[in-house]
């Protein structure tokens, strides 16, 4: 996944570029238009000036107009104006500062205005947002009523977009509420709905809120498919979409969140890290801070996981964002009880099971009901123990059947598609066999057509072959002096292939015994700094390394498998050499078969070898290394990332082997080089020094282009 994440990252600011440009025109369109627009007409401009420039994340510019729009409503009385203006107050309060008491409260009173007028446009909106509001403060009673309010409206219009917005309501209501069951079944009709409209960014949400369901019922592999799922069909109008709604830093959390439970938190800090919000985006942080602190959570690193907990925690507090505020309290409540810390334990138990309480959410009264337990019985205080330990008991047995439930309802949509996907199969194959049958009825009657066209055919034949002889005689001629002299130059470029392949065997015979010299002279360190052990573990692996490295020179190109097995052979010699002192994992990609693609023996290793020793192993913390192969048509793509201490760093250190891994990376830039074919422009080798937001060094990473060759 590491590699495709960069793909993301340029594909996102393009498409950003391309959104605010588009923006921009629009923007500047609408007011070259007020200029000649009075009264009324002048209102309905400046109030859409104003969604213009919520949709562009520009906060002052659209309260500046909403407000200009509310103004000049009054003074005309015009009461549509007044609601409409009002109603875009209410989602700037939501959108930009996730206010949601202000944006309740302006809500409300623009519902006031629109029911004084006949004109209804934009109250769907309106009702979503009341939705989102009391949503978000788990009023889930009232969030019903509004959504239920907004999809009436949307039966009454014919508005399939409104009826599909309060499907996906409805579905984040109970999901949030705890009840799975129900959540799926509207996620299923809001994602059934979206496949007949055809529309990306309907399909993509329902899409999105499989995973966010998966997730809930711990299946996490299932949530991730779906996440990738939605990734892959992202485009610049889809990621817009979740901005504008305030969904997108939930949705890259939650994606996140998806490979921290599958314990690949090598994966999940790295997203982490690259969708952090800024410094100046506490509404969007508060939600990074919670999501992050969880990932420390579960690696079992509490002091970080308490810190990052209560900075969410204060601003959730700030917006009276009651889910978030519940969900960290019993965070917090968590770690302490994890640090041994009853009375805190005790404190943040209480509130989150008391909030968890008022807003029926099963999932957290149960996680409640367990810290109350553990720190009960921690405190000798059984009878209490027991108490909370039995409302503990009846409420996981809740939620697991709540889960339960919800699985079975997926298993059955995942049948009914298979099934649908079948019955299609099915029909495709007998309308196939159908036409089929037509086409050779009408084969027949072409070929007794053809048959009957021949016989005349023929005579003319017979005539054309006589007057054609000579011709073909004297091209003949001519045909066989051209072969003449393209056997000439396919002499000559054999002769070119037998020079190149004669140097590539020159490069090999150099590279073999610099590798071997290096692996001896890390023998001999380890057998001094050692036990002996140890040192014949390392012995062993070596022989073996060494018969491997002396069987591949023998070839000019060998099994990607084989090189794959040298490979983690020498990343194992090495991580024993250095005590562990760094981790590496090594991936490659499901499509590519490592038993048909052939490399030049001994292509990776240098760069493995570099990032080792010029980037791990002058870094004080542990290390990571990480290689990623992936094949794009006919050129196979290696990636290898390091977080060391970057190529600036390591130049300046100017170690000893420099000279060497130096001559090393030279000789297999020339071996690459020379597989490249003549009509391939880009480089066959990229280097980029990756940085940390603060700007300081992240490792290097080395990508390497090399040609497909097929056994």
């Amino acid at each position: 996944m590491k590699s495709f994440a960069p793909i993301v990252m340029f594909c996102v600011m393009l498409s950003s570029w391309r959104v605010c440009f588009s923006q921009t025109t629009k923007i500047d369109s609408l007011k070259r238009v007020l200029r000649s627009l009075v009264d009324t007409a002048s209102v309905d401009c400046l109030n859409k000036l104003s969604l213009e420039y919520i949709s562009a994340d520009k906060k002052d510019s659209a309260l500046y107009y909403a407000d200009k729009a509310h103004d000049e409503s009054k003074r005309l009385n015009y009461i549509h104006g007044i609601a409409l203006s009002l109603s875009l107050k209410s989602q700037i309060a939501k959108h930009f500062d996730d206010d949601f008491m202000k944006s309740e409260s302006l809500g409300k009173e623009s519902l006031k205005w629109y029911e004084k007028t006949t004109n209804k446009d934009g109250l769907d909106n309106l009702y979503f947002y009341l939705m989102y509001t009391v949503f978000s403060q788990s009023r889930f009673e009232e969030a019903i009523y509004y959504t239920k309010k907004s999809m009436e409206l949307a039966k009454q219009t014919g508005d399939i977009n409104g009826l599909l917005d309060g499907l996906g309501a409805m579905f984040a209501i109970y999901r949030q509420s705890g009840n799975y069951e129900k959540s799926f079944l509207f996620a299923q009709q809001r994602y059934d709905l979206a496949l007949k409209t055809k529309d990306k960014i309907r399909i993509s949400n329902a899409l999105y809120s499989f995973a966010q369901l998966y997730e809930l019922i711990e299946d996490y592999a299932s949530a991730l498919m779906y996440f990738r799922r939605v990734i892959e069909t992202d485009d610049d109008e889809t990621r817009r979409d979740r901005v504008t709604t305030d969904n997108d830093i939930w949705f890259k959390m939650e994606f996140t969140e998806a490979f921290s439970h599958l314990s690949q938190f090598d994966s999940a800090w790295y997203y982490y890290r690259l969708f952090k919000p800024a410094k100046d985006k506490a509404v969007y942080l508060r939600v990074w801070w919670v999501s992050a602190g969880e990932c420390y959570y579960l690696q079992k690193d509490y002091r970080h996981a308490l810190q990052n907990f209560q900075l969410g925690l204060a601003e959730h507090k700030k917006l009276n964002d009651r889910n978030e505020v519940m969900r960290t309290l019993l965070d917090i409540g968590k770690t302490y009880l994890a640090l041994n810390q009853n009375s805190a334990a005790l404190s943040y138990g209480r509130e989150g099971l008391s909030m968890a309480l008022q807003t029926k959410a099963r999932q957290f009264i149960r996680d409640g009901y367990q810290i109350l337990s553990s720190v009960y019985d921690r405190m000798h205080q059984h009878d209490s123990a027991n108490f909370y330990f039995r409302q503990y008991t009846i409420m996981k047995e809740e939620v697991l059947n709540d889960q339960a439930k919800g699985k079975f309802a997926a298993y059955q949509y995942e049948q009914k598609i298979a099934l649908v996907n079948k019955e299609k199969q099915i029909a495709e194959q007998q309308l196939e066999i159908q036409e089929q049958k037509l086409r050779q009825q009408s084969l027949q009657r072409r070929f007794l057509l053809i048959g009957i066209v021949s016989l005349f055919l023929i005579g003319g034949f017979i005539v054309l072959s006589i007057v054609l002889k000579r011709k073909n005689e004297r091209q003949q001629l001519h045909h066989e002096m051209e072969m003449q002299r393209l056997d000439s130059e396919k002499t000559k470029a054999e002769l070119q292939h037998q020079a190149a392949e004669l140097e590539m065997q020159a490069l090999r015979a150099q590279m073999n015994p610099h590798f071997i010299f290096n692996s001896l002279n890390s023998i001999n360190m380890f057998i001094l700094e050692n036990n002996k052990l140890k040192a014949s573990e390392y012995l062993s692996k070596f022989s073996r390394l060494v018969r491997l490295i002396l069987q591949n020179s023998q070839e000019a190109f060998i099994p990607l498998e084989r090189e794959l097995k040298a490979l983690e052979l020498y990343l194992e010699l090495e991580a024993l050499r250095f005590d562990n002192k760094f981790a590496y994992r090594l991936s490659v990609a499901d499509e590519i078969d490592t038993t048909m693609v052939k490399v030049p023996p001994l292509i990776i290793q240098p760069y493995v070898e570099n990032a080792i020793w010029h980037g791990l192993m002058h870094k004080k913390e542990m290390g990571h290394l990480e290689i990623t192969m992936w094949q794009n048509e006919d050129i196979l793509f290696c990636k290898v990332a390091d977080d060391g201490i970057g190529r600036k760093k390591a130049a300046e250190l100017k170690t000893k082997s420099s000279t060497h891994k130096s001559m090393g990376i030279k000789i297999t830039e020339n071996r690459i080089a020379m597989m490249q074919p003549p009509n391939i422009a880009e480089n066959s080798i990229e280097i980029i020094d990756l940085v940390l937001p603060d700007g300081s060094p992240a490792g290097t990473e080395v990508l390497l282009k090399i040609s497909v060759i097929y056994d």
